[in-house]
């Protein structure tokens, strides 16, 4: 109980001045009603004093309503014009149309269209939707590029280049094993008969054997690409996908029928070896110290065959 009556002695001021508002402005809206502007006039510059809006506007149709009492309401509607002047510089755009129609029709005060003109435009400006605000950014991080060896067991040669971004990059990545053999045939090659016999279906010649040397080679080129994704700070994981080719030929030698030797050998491709396809790449890469990176992973060939894979190189 204590506490209540402790609560409405403090609000009791401010119901004091609501109800005196509230006084003034309905006994200036019953005098306006009888049109007795004088009296109306009397209570309403009581409004003014504490800027109230309902007085403001209420002594301005008066002023527009009644000119023979614009003599004596100069002084109320000047304090009129510094109460808006203070609303409009708090940006409300009911006071600027206000101080406008004030200066543009000399209510109160001098016609000064200048500062009608200048009220104008910032009634404009307020109207706008605002703009060139700045809203802070993070820096873009600058794409990192980077060239390198990358090699695996059967293409001991190559190389890979790239970019690596804040979260995402890519790369691009060819090998070889530099073992290049031009052949004349090819066809099945496969032993045949005994003594190492080879038969090869482009040759079909009468007392005439082909034997293997029991050497070959094999001719193999990759290329894939793929993107990087950063799995936490200078490590990135990447995947990509290409093609492979491997060429493998056999030598052989021509036999007489007669059992001598031709002395000049052959090489003819083994299509049942050769082979080509799709190759997978799955890696990971750790950037060293900003400026290096090394690269493992593994390629698989044909989803059937899987060999392992290293790389490093400069990072710029």
């Amino acid at each position: 109980m204590k506490k209540l009556i402790i609560l409405s002695l403090l609000l009791l001021p401010l119901s004091i001045k609501a109800q005196r508002q509230t006084e003034y402005n309905r006994n200036g809206d019953a005098a306006m009603e009888r049109k007795d502007y004088s009296t109306a006039k009397f209570w309403y510059e009581e409004g003014v004093a504490n800027c109230n809006r309902h007085s403001i506007n209420q002594l301005t149709e008066i002023w527009k309503a009644d000119s023979s009492m614009r003599t004596s309401m100069r002084v109320v509607m000047g304090r009129c014009l510094s109460c808006l002047d203070e609303y409009a510089h708090a940006n409300d755009s009911l006071a600027i149309k206000q101080i406008i129609e004030y200066y543009s029709e000399g209510i109160g005060t001098t016609p000064n269209e200048v500062s009608a003109n200048f009220w104008k435009g910032q009634l404009e400006q307020l109207r706008q939707p605002p703009t060139n605000i700045y809203i802070p950014q993070e820096p873009k991080e600058r794409m990192k590029f980077f060239a390198g060896y990358h090699a695996s067991p059967v293409a001991p040669v190559g190389i890979q280049v790239g970019g690596m971004g804040k979260s995402v990059g890519w790369y691009l990545r060819f090998r070889s094993n530099l073992s290049f053999q031009t052949t004349q045939y090819e066809g099945e090659v496969v032993p045949f008969r005994e003594h190492n016999q080879l038969k090869i279906q482009q040759l079909d010649e009468d007392k005439v054997y082909y034997r293997g040397t029991g050497r070959h080679k094999e001719t193999i080129l990759m290329g894939s690409a793929g993107i990087m994704v950063k799995a936490f700070t200078n490590f990135y994981v990447s995947a990509g996908a290409g093609y492979w080719d491997r060429k493998y030929s056999r030598e052989f030698v021509r036999v007489n029928d007669d059992g001598t030797v031709q002395p000049a050998s052959e090489w003819a491709r083994d299509i049942n070896s050769s082979m080509n396809g799709v190759t997978i790449d799955l890696d990971g890469t750790f950037v060293i110290s900003g400026h290096f990176y090394a690269t493992m992973g593994a390629s698989m060939m044909k989803f059937k065959y899987v060999y392992p894979s290293i790389g490093v190189g400069i990072v710029f």
